[in-house]
């Protein structure tokens, strides 16, 4: 049984956005990088991030409480955010935020979704690849935010098309 819903963002999310974005960072991303990238990283990082595109990010949510987050913060075809509560994970939302978004990707005309996933987070990218997500790079590069060099992973999947458009 589902114990969650999906939709868009609205303001009223943006202080949760910033407390799971940083509690799912600290899981998935700051075991990887060195500590001084760890400085960088706080709550207002995220929600600030949630304020400046709040129109591109998908939050699931339990009675109000913001559970995960998707965002495409270019309103493109690129993934550039899934950060779930680290209480949650394994629940389905990842999977579940990640369709409904590409679903938006599909809408916007768009035939493939990317994301790029640091080489590291084992975990996403068993995710991606289950969900049918292929490797297209490989790379190295300088991360401004974390101000630190990252590996990084790039991935790519082929979108059936949704005629539905988003309501």
């Amino acid at each position: 049984m589902k114990t969650f819903e999906i939709h868009s963002a609205r303001s009223k999310d943006i202080p949760q956005i910033g407390t799971v974005g940083l509690a799912s960072w600290e899981r998935g991303i700051a075991p990887h990088v060195p500590q001084a990238a760890h400085d960088t990283m706080n709550e207002t990082s995220f929600k600030d991030f949630a304020s400046a595109c709040l129109d591109q990010i998908v939050v699931a949510v339990n009675k109000e409480r913001v559970l995960g987050f998707i965002a495409t913060e270019n309103s493109d075809n690129f993934i550039t955010d899934l950060w779930i509560d680290p209480e949650c994970e394994s629940k389905g939302l990842g999977s579940a935020l990640v369709s409904e978004t590409e679903r938006r990707i599909a809408a916007r005309g768009y035939n493939t979704a990317e994301i790029s996933v640091l080489a590291q987070n084992e975990r996403a990218l068993s995710l991606y690849h289950h969900m049918g997500y292929e490797e297209v790079e490989r790379a190295k590069k300088f991360h401004e935010k974390l101000n630190c060099e990252i590996s990084y992973i790039k991935l790519r999947k082929h979108l059936p098309f949704y005629a539905e458009e988003i309501a």
